[in-house]
């Protein structure tokens, strides 16, 4: 399945999580682009939205990936890549915690103080796409710690790597699509702009201003997805 745009992919999305209309639900949109995703699932679903901040890493000077962090103190990092990067431990710990602290900051900066209710709340936890899966585990990994009942992840596209690091951390995992050939999630999309800062806080204020909070394996082909 390929989308037009962001705003597609969380339509059809959408009719995959009806299920998750009644509930103490949240939606997050794993920035950046996760974000443009889950503001169409939460708007049909009718559910407050919000972001969770993630950022992959990369060894200083490389592509390499090592693997992600995100607000909340969620790390994955890849043992094959961190042996291959022959980073002193003492060199890593650094470089990791000096990108949690950026990752934290820009949390703050885009949510204007406010902060989502995790606690107790099954989360969707929804993103344009996994290739790797890291920032996705990662993320996890921080809603696991900030007291999530349930937390459900909900991508356009996924590779079967991606599948299979993330659906042992979460308690399920929608996509609309299964591709083994996916190298950036960009190729699943027709239209895949950047998203700026200003834009990544204009989707979030739109969504709280219209919010009603505010005023193993394949089982099933659900509504052109599939439940895993």
């Amino acid at each position: 399945m390929r989308f037009r745009d962001r705003a597609e992919a969380g339509q059809k999305l959408a009719g995959v999580l009806t299920p998750y209309r009644s509930g103490d639900v949240c939606v997050l949109g794993l920035t950046r682009g996760g974000l443009r995703v889950a503001y169409e699932v939460a708007r049909a679903l009718e559910k407050p939205l919000d972001l969770w901040v993630a950022r992959r890493l990369h060894v200083p000077g490389s592509r390499l990936t090592l693997g992600a962090v995100t607000e909340g103190g969620g790390l994955f990092l890849d043992p094959q890549a961190a042996r291959a990067a022959k980073l002193p431990g003492e060199t890593l710990q650094r470089f990791v915690h000096d990108e949690v602290d950026d990752v934290e900051r820009q949390a703050r900066q885009l949510r204007g103080g406010l902060t989502p209710r995790i606690r107790g709340c099954t989360v969707l936890l929804v993103d344009d796409g996994m290739v790797t899966g890291a920032t996705v585990a990662a993320a996890l990994l921080a809603l696991k710690q900030q007291g999530a009942r349930q937390s459900v992840v909900a991508v356009g596209v996924t590779t079967p790597r991606a599948l299979e690091l993330v659906r042992g951390r979460a308690d399920a995992v929608h996509a609309l699509t299964l591709d083994p050939a996916l190298r950036e999630v960009s190729e699943a999309y027709n239209t895949f702009p950047a998203l700026t800062q200003d834009e990544l806080r204009r989707w979030l204020t739109r969504a709280r201003e219209t919010s009603p909070a505010r005023t193993g394996g394949v089982t099933t082909d659900v509504a052109g997805g599939w439940w895993f």
